[in-house]
């Protein structure tokens, strides 16, 4: 896999992830419900408690020069949630395919809380984030976002939005998703509990991004051959050359627009404060992107969950 090509995978990596902070959320929401409800009244599932997760996910990307990637990759996860709906997280990512150590690192706080008994769910939340090690497989170049999400549940139904603003670039990323909550308790003993959530994620963005991911490319690569072929390229910039490219595909650029779908399946099926949950994603980019040489993407997410 080329550089360009590994680094706009990476992004997709990004998206496919977009929702899984409401659905961790739903889920831990949802399975404590489940079993409190037997002992407990409402007022009582206010609680502290921290969270600890162990993941795995193999995504993988499909490119014009390499039809079968995967980008496999460990991550950690602990958190911590006050009763009155502030939290604290650490997260950290490790690309295990990388030749050196290569990983990020989330710091995150904000505020989430649910209202109306459940109905409607707010999340507002800081991610300080660092990448160290092989520029391949460092996708959008960030240290800092604000994030928000809401949604609603409706019986069966889960709609939420949700939106990433970067704070170092001009980029910002939301998307709108429903979700059909399938709940199931005591499915093999009386304390355990089977939670499915299929989502469809409609996701659009600024494109900004694209300079950044394809700078080193152009600067280091296509530029010295355009120089060496007799071409005029003391004034020539990244973007001139990303929007050039664009236009000749019939697309615009320096624009919020529809980025890709997301198809995301979880299955968790826990026991009181244990779960072990597998996701299944799957993603398709918008025509901008393909213009780039992302195809579809797929992967999956493995985690195991503890609650105390």
């Amino acid at each position: 896999m080329s550089l360009s090509s590994c680094k706009i995978a990476i992004a997709g990596f990004i998206f496919l992830f977009f929702l899984t902070p409401n659905l961790i959320w739903s889920q831990v929401e949802s399975n404590d419900s489940t079993q409190l409800s037997d002992t407990l009244t409402e007022t009582d599932y206010e609680f502290n408690f921290f969270m600890f997760d162990l993941n795995y996910t193999n995504n993988r990307i499909k490119s014009k020069d390499q039809a079968n990637e995967t980008i496999p990759a460990f991550i950690g996860d602990a958190t911590f949630l006050h009763k009155t709906g502030l939290y604290a997280s650490f997260m950290y990512t490790s690309y295990l395919k990388a030749d050196t150590s290569s990983y990020d690192i989330d710091l995150q706080a904000g505020f989430q809380k649910y209202f109306f008994d459940d109905f409607w769910d707010i999340d507002l939340n800081y991610t300080y984030h660092k990448y160290a090690g092989m520029s391949d497989f460092n996708g959008i170049d960030y240290n800092h976002t604000i994030n928000a999400s809401t949604g609603i549940t409706y019986e069966m139904l889960y709609l939420s939005g949700d939106g990433n603003f970067y704070l170092d670039n001009k980029n910002y990323f939301t998307s709108f998703s429903v979700g059909i909550l399938l709940d199931f308790e005591n499915v093999l003993t009386k304390d355990d509990f089977l939670f499915i959530q299929p989502t469809v994620s409609v996701n659009q963005g600024t494109d900004y991004w694209l300079y950044d991911l394809y700078e080193p490319y152009i600067q280091n690569v296509l530029l010295p051959i355009l120089k060496f072929r007799g071409y005029q390229t003391e004034n020539i910039t990244t973007e001139d050359i990303v929007e050039r490219y664009l236009r000749n595909n019939g697309l615009s650029t320096n624009t919020y627009t529809y980025q890709g779908v997301d198809f995301l399946i979880p299955i968790s099926y826990g026991i009181n404060s244990v779960s072990a949950t597998f996701s299944w994603m799957y993603y398709i980019p918008s025509d901008k992107l393909k213009a780039f040489g992302m195809k579809d993407q797929s992967g999956f997410l493995i985690s195991l969950s503890f609650i105390f």
